[in-house]
């Protein structure tokens, strides 16, 4: 992620009970370097099988990129999805990779839990133009990692993408 760039920042979220699972860092680096980092935030094991990652592009209301997700996540643990075709370095943090089409600065992501959406990024049904922007800072070639405060999801994917906020 250092290679990358990295720029961290804290994702706003509504309020909702603490979440089993979280995404916990956004990886949007240039050409195919990407990937999602999930935190257990929980006090058991989290059976991963139950989970999907879904990738909405150019402002879609369906998911073009769906990833099963495998295994059991310990608490506190993280678990990694990044693309198959990014950096040996990205790719040795991974717990999974996945050669699908991958999203770019300006798509969705949705974290489920069965059909139970259980966090999201970006806005479902828009398409912000190239990037998400807020606080003057763009998802485009960025990293994005939530503030370790931050326990909950945003659960609506709908809601506009705002908010954005340095750490």
């Amino acid at each position: 992620r250092d290679s990358l760039c990295a720029v961290a920042v804290a994702l706003a979220l509504s309020p909702q009970l603490q979440a089993e699972l979280l995404i916990s860092e956004y990886v949007e680096g240039s050409s195919n370097n990407k990937a999602i980092e999930l935190a257990n935030l929980g006090s058991t094991a989290v059976d991963l099988s139950q989970y999907k990652l879904q990738m909405f592009f150019n402002g879609n209301t369906t998911a073009a990129t769906t990833i099963n997700l495998t295994g059991t996540l310990a608490p506190g643990a993280v678990y990694v999805i990044a693309n198959s075709n990014s950096v040996a370095a990205l790719k040795d943090k991974a717990q999974l990779l996945n050669s699908s089409s991958w999203y770019n600065g300006d798509d969705a992501l949705v974290l489920s839990k069965g059909d139970q959406i259980i966090d999201s990024f970006g806005q479902v049904g828009f398409d912000p133009g190239s990037a998400w922007n807020s606080g003057g800072v763009s998802t485009v070639d960025k990293s994005l990692r939530r503030k370790a405060s931050v326990t909950t999801g945003d659960i609506t994917t709908t809601d506009v993408f705002l908010s954005l906020i340095h750490i």
